[in-house]
This record gives C-alpha cells, sequence and structure tokens, in this order.
C-alpha cells in the first residue's frame, strides 16, 4: 500500500513559519492534498507536538513527531521518534544545549506554542534558530540512546546540508541509510556519497506556509515505513 508523506513541515513555533502553521490548519490541509502520514519538524523544538499528535488521532492521519536539530556544525538533520515517552526527556536536551540567545521578534518572528483548538497559548522566549552546543556526533549518539531516526537534511542544498557543510558523509555516520533531498537541488551530491551504500531518500517539502506542503507525489510502501518508524 502506498502512504503519501511529507516528513519535515514546520508549526508556528519555528519562527520563519506562518502563524498559521497550526493543528487543524495543517493537518486539514495535509489531507486536502492526499497525504496519508506527517511529520512536524520545528527548529530545535518538541514543544508543539503533543497537540498535533492528538489532532493527528482525531482526524485520521498517521503522525510521526520529529525535530529539526541544528548542529554546532550548522548541519540540520531531522530526527524522528519512535517512542513519544521520550520526547519530553530529548526537550530537556535541546534545553540544556541551547545557546541563551533572547529571541527577537521584529526580526525572526514569532515562536508560538500552540492548543489543539489551533489558540495561541504562549510564545518560546529563547531563539530558536540557532545551533546547539552538540556536534553532528553527539547528535548521532543521542539518537541511536534514545531509538530515534536519524535523518541528514536537505542534503543538496548548500545551507545547513551535511554535504555543503561537510563535504560528504563522515564514516562515523556510515549506518545511516535514511536521506532528505530539498525539491531545490543546488548541486549534484549523489557522487558524494560513500558508493558502498544503499540509501532510502525522502522528498519531503520543509514546508513553512500551509501552501508549501507536499502534494500526492512521494510515497513510501507501508510495509517499508512501518518498518522504519514504528519497529
Amino acid at each position: 500500500m502506498k502512504l503519501y508523506y511529507d516528513l519535515h513541515i514546520h508549526s508556528a513555533l519555528s519562527p520563519c513559519a506562518d502563524n498559521d502553521m497550526t493543528p487543524n490548519n495543517i493537518i486539514n490541509m495535509a489531507k486536502i492534498k492526499g497525504l496519508n502520514v506527517i511529520s512536524i519538524t520545528d527548529h530545535n523544538s518538541t514543544l508543539n507536538l503533543k497537540e498535533f499528535l492528538e489532532v493527528a488521532k482525531h482526524l485520521g492521519i498517521l503522525f510521526i513527531p520529529g525535530v529539526e536539530i541544528e548542529t554546532c556544525e550548522e548541519v540540520h538533520v531531522l530526527l524522528y521518534f519512535k517512542d513519544f515517552s521520550v520526547v519530553e526527556e530529548f526537550q530537556e536536551i535541546i534545553e540544556e544545549n541551547l545557546p541563551n540567545i533572547a529571541l527577537r521578534e521584529d526580526i525572526y518572528g514569532n515562536q508560538f506554542l500552540v492548543d489543539k483548538e489551533d489558540n495561541i497559548v504562549g510564545s518560546y522566549k529563547k531563539l530558536l534558530l540557532q545551533p546547539l552546543n552538540l556536534s553532528i556526533f553527539q547528535v548521532y549518539e543521542i539518537s541511536k540512546f534514545y531509538n530515534m531516526i536519524f535523518v541528514p537534511a536537505h542534503i543538496n542544498r548548500q545551507s545547513y546540508g551535511i554535504i555543503g557543510r561537510l563535504g560528504t558523509l563522515p564514516d562515523e555516520l556510515k549506518d545511516v541509510s535514511l536521506l532528505e533531498v530539498s525539491k531545490v537541488n543546488e548541486f549534484e551530491f549523489t557522487n558524494l556519497l560513500p558508493k558502498d551504500s544503499r540509501y532510502i531518500f525522502l522528498h519531503s517539502s520543509d514546508a513553512h506556509h500551509l501552501w508549501d506542503i507536499n502534494e500526492k507525489e512521494f510515497f513510501i510502501e507501508s510495509d517499508i515505513l512501518y518498518t522504519i518508524f514504528f519497529k
């Protein structure tokens, strides 16, 4: 069975996202577009995931909780939780390693916390658009400890992509099998990957606006998706 997906969507918590990127708006837009599976992956924060999970269950769409981490090398990595019970503990690790730089809404935009009715219930005060004090290798080890899925984000982009920043996939990440490819292909990357590895390429939107969310275009076979994300 084909499951159409978008596994890289930002909510109103990400300062670069629209304020209308709320649970009901995003999930209903995903359903209108014919998607079966989505993930919310805010910058360096998991604080809106619980509300999205509840709305997704109610509206009948499969939800994979996630987060987009920026490492100290300025590489973006998508992490997906197999076990929602570790989200709060992982958020504490983020808090410990996020520099204490205050958000300036006039420059970066808002960082809204929302409830399941799409109401704004608060605002996160530290800037989320900044690197954590963790290397990509530390993030990888932490992800393994918590049994999370580690996916280098938009690897074919110069900015924040692992190849653009580091030149290749380091040997320490040789076990990584999932890579996200951006719709905007800034350079040819396949010749920069290790030759003896097989990868599954994810094509997600990195949506910051409702209209950016994937159309019914990219799919994963259901047995593969469940093997990767739920076993």
